[in-house]
């Protein structure tokens, strides 16, 4: 069975090749054997961390030659279809998918993140593109209302978990803080607090909130704070600019190998300041007590799941209230600990089902009649 999958690859994202790396993980449990493909924006990155074939995203006659031969082409995860970032991004997406059907093959979307859609015209390609997909599955009941109230009617829309909800964890308790201390940071057994921090346009302030909340930790609780860039590119100056605002000595690390290395990290930490979605995920996915900072609706549906309001949004974003939540949800540790860790199964075995669907999608394909 021949995979090829299209998502925000390559990119030096930490949220999407821990995507990717469930992805394959799942596939390779469901259909032994299988040959998976990635269109990325790095093959040789995506090659070294994934090991899997690769083709450049923006080679379109090397896609076409390997979707001639691919049993599924699958779409996601992650926020593809979405037209904050672009229009433009969207659209690419999109016509992978028209590009797959019109070589008369079954299109899967993997456990995606619908939205935002602001434009009408990216509203009405979704909808033409994504009825006439073979499977959908999404990762919240906001993503399917939203292709619902659309007009996308067919086929029937799957709610399952983020696949890093089901990628599996061997390294153990301790890795992380020894993974710090071989990039100079030294913790000991003084409380850990990973942050994720990312750029936010137009909403000023959330830095600043940010930070006095980081400095109160390291005051009260005398707490080692380590900034953590998801994705370097964008995400390296706000955390700088967060460790200069700050009053107490604080960290940034951005010398993880792979989103493992990352999943240690929050496993072997005190508590999270996320605003990250995949910061948040892997947080839930270790049990480990956090905070998160809601810049849009995906990280509004992962806190209905379970049951926390964000500490900062577009709407209260003032400092003095973000530390007041901060010190709430840094009390209640424990309990938050407990109410995670009841969750994690469940999560798990929804984030592996839709490798399974994606399988039995290749199947009902080689059925006749």
């Amino acid at each position: 069975m021949k995979f090829v999958i299209s998502g925000y690859f390559g990119f030096q994202n930490i949220g999407d090749e821990a995507v990717l790396a469930a992805m394959i993980e799942h596939l390779k449990e469901e259909a032994p054997g299988s040959e998976i493909v990635v269109l990325s924006k790095d093959p040789a990155l995506t090659n070294k961390l994934h090991n899997v074939s690769t083709v450049n995203r923006g080679d379109i006659l090397r896609i076409s030659r390997e979707l001639r031969s691919a049993d599924l082409f699958i779409s996601g995860g992650g926020s593809l279809l979405q037209d904050v970032t672009s229009f433009r991004s969207a659209l690419y997406y999109l016509a992978l998918v028209a590009l797959a059907k019109m070589m008369k093959k079954p299109v899967f979307f993997y456990a995606q993140g619908i939205g935002p859609l602001t434009r009408k015209a990216t509203k009405a390609l979704v909808r033409i593109v994504a009825n006439r997909v073979d499977t959908i599955t999404v990762r919240d009941e906001q993503s399917r209302a939203l292709l619902q109230s659309i007009g996308v009617t067919k086929p029937k829309i799957h709610v399952a978990a983020d696949p890093v909800f089901g990628l599996s964890r061997r390294e153990g308790k301790g890795r992380g803080r020894k993974l710090l201390e071989a990039c100079g940071i030294s913790v000991g057994d003084r409380p850990l607090v990973i942050v994720s921090m990312r750029p936010w346009l137009g909403v000023p302030g959330y830095i600043q909130a940010v930070a006095s909340a980081c400095d109160d930790l390291a005051k009260a609780r005398d707490a080692v704070i380590v900034y953590v860039p998801f994705h370097s590119t964008q995400d390296v100056p706000i955390c700088q600019a967060c460790i200069e605002l700050m009053q107490m000595p604080a960290y940034m690390w951005d010398c993880p190998d792979s989103p493992k290395d990352v999943i240690s990290v929050i496993e072997d930490a005190d508590f999270v300041i996320g605003m990250r979605y995949h910061a948040l995920v892997f947080a839930v996915a270790a049990g480990t007590p956090f905070v998160a900072l809601s810049y849009d609706p995906k990280v509004d549906g992962l806190l209905s799941i379970v049951g926390e309001e964000p500490g900062l949004s577009a709407v209260e974003r003032s400092t003095e209230s973000f530390r007041a939540h901060v010190k709430d949800a840094w009390s209640r540790r424990e309990e938050m600990q407990g109410k995670l860790l009841a969750l994690v199964p469940k999560l798990g075995e929804s984030a592996k089902q839709v490798a399974s669907l994606a399988v039995n999608t290749v199947s009902r394909q080689a059925r006749p009649g």
